[in-house]
């Protein structure tokens, strides 16, 4: 029996990191493993998900005066600010101080910090952080994409997204590190990026990928059945999931004569004047946007194409790669997509950030589809499953436990 301390973000209707977490703890609590989940119910409540286990225990760590005051001046720039950050800096010291008082009571084994990075000790046992990839990978991408934003938003914010993203990559912007012995990933690039760029010892970095709810991502009968290429762009518009590559790059195919029919499901994030993109794709009847589609909804939208493509950059592990994989479609992924360590053969690793390669990338998907060179949707959905199972993660997952919780200090 290992008893676990464990915090983070779990709920089963939010998004693919959080509902990957639900599906992990309730197969941790299926694996000889007892729970005690600390967190503010209010922000992140895991009953719904384990509640009804034996092994399950949750404390309701509320930090009510900070909570209350951000509640009352979010809405206020600078005010709501200040507050948020006085209410994550005594919400995280609560929770440290919560689990260190449990522990002293129940003797945990082992402290798992679900989708963020440790913020503190508990006692002398050792500390595994499942995080989303490296941090300020999308402070990087706006300053690398800079002149776009401009161009799109205008200069005042481009100029006040480029400050804060240097607030966030200089030291007091970045999560402790210190706190964790072991680091998991989604991918060897965010092993790499960690390694790289924040000087982590790749022995304290494992990649795992999320595991995929198999059952509600699984191949469905309707399928395209005519000449067009169906591409499916899935995720947020922001500038490291490059929608414009995606789109120049379809611009590009469709003037070599590609029969292509482009699907964009996404919100506009947190730089207003992106959805400039899509007003300005020279091809607009070759293209239909959708800002929101429900999760229950994906597997429908993926039968309905052929191809997903997403092309982002320093990508973690892209869900909506894995869910169309196991919906047996090929993907296209970027350069620096961590999705490229699980690629089948019917899959395109993009070389480059060009929006010519892409263009290659979609000229030889429809070539595949026109000449019946497309493969079978099995050998896609095989990869998936060899992968992304909730058995295969969740036994490498307990190993990884295992093995932290025997190497004490």
């Amino acid at each position: 029996m290992m008893r676990l301390a464990v915090t983070g973000f779990v709920s089963e209707q939010a998004g693919s990191m959080a509902s990957a977490n639900a599906l992990l703890l309730r197969e941790l609590l299926q694996r000889d493993c007892e729970v005690d989940f600390f967190s503010k119910a209010s922000f992140v409540d895991p009953r719904p998900v384990a509640g009804g286990h034996p092994g399950f225990r949750f404390t309701n760590v509320d930090n009510r005066l900070a909570d209350r005051l951000r509640t009352r001046l979010e809405r206020i720039p600078i005010a709501g600010k200040l507050a948020g950050m006085v209410d994550a800096a005594t919400y995280n010291r609560l929770l440290v101080r919560r689990i260190n008082e449990a522990h002293r009571e129940r003797k945990f084994d082992l402290c798992l910090w679900l989708g963020d990075y440790a913020r503190g000790r508990v006692g002398s046992i050792p500390t595994v952080s499942f995080v989303q990839g490296a941090p300020g990978s999308d402070a990087r991408s706006v300053l690398r994409r800079f002149q776009e934003i401009k161009l799109l938003a205008g200069a005042k914010t481009a100029w006040k997204w480029k400050l804060l993203a240097h607030l966030r990559l200089a030291h007091p912007g970045l999560p402790p590190f210190h706190f964790s012995d072991r680091f998991l990933v989604g991918s060897n690039q965010s092993k790499n990026c960690l390694h790289e760029f924040f000087g982590i010892a790749k022995e304290r970095i494992d990649p795992l990928p999320y595991p995929i709810d198999l059952q509600h991502f699984s191949p469905l009968s309707a399928r395209p059945h005519t000449s067009t290429l169906h591409c499916l762009w899935l995720g947020r518009i922001v500038p490291r999931k490059r929608l414009d590559l995606f789109l120049e790059g379809a611009a590009e195919a469709i003037g070599r004569g590609v029969d292509v029919q482009l699907t964009v499901i996404g919100s506009i994030g947190f730089i207003p004047g992106y959805e400039k993109l899509l007003q300005n794709f020279p091809h607009p009847d070759r293209l239909t946007w959708q800002k929101f589609l429900p999760r229950k909804d994906v597997p429908g939208m993926l039968a309905a194409h052929d191809v997903l493509a997403q092309p982002s950059e320093e990508e973690d592990f892209g869900s909506s790669v894995a869910e169309a994989q196991a919906c047996g479609l090929p993907v296209i992924v970027g350069t620096t997509n961590g999705n490229a360590d699980y690629l089948c053969p019917r899959d395109i690793h993009l070389r480059n950030d060009s929006p010519a390669t892409l263009a290659d990338a979609l000229v030889e998907m429809a070539n595949r589809k026109e000449t019946n060179r497309w493969g079978e949707a099995s050998e896609s959905r095989a990869y998936a499953e060899n992968h992304f199972s909730l058995n295969h993660v969740a036994s490498a997952l307990r190993s990884i436990l295992n093995a932290s919780a025997n190497h004490r200090d």
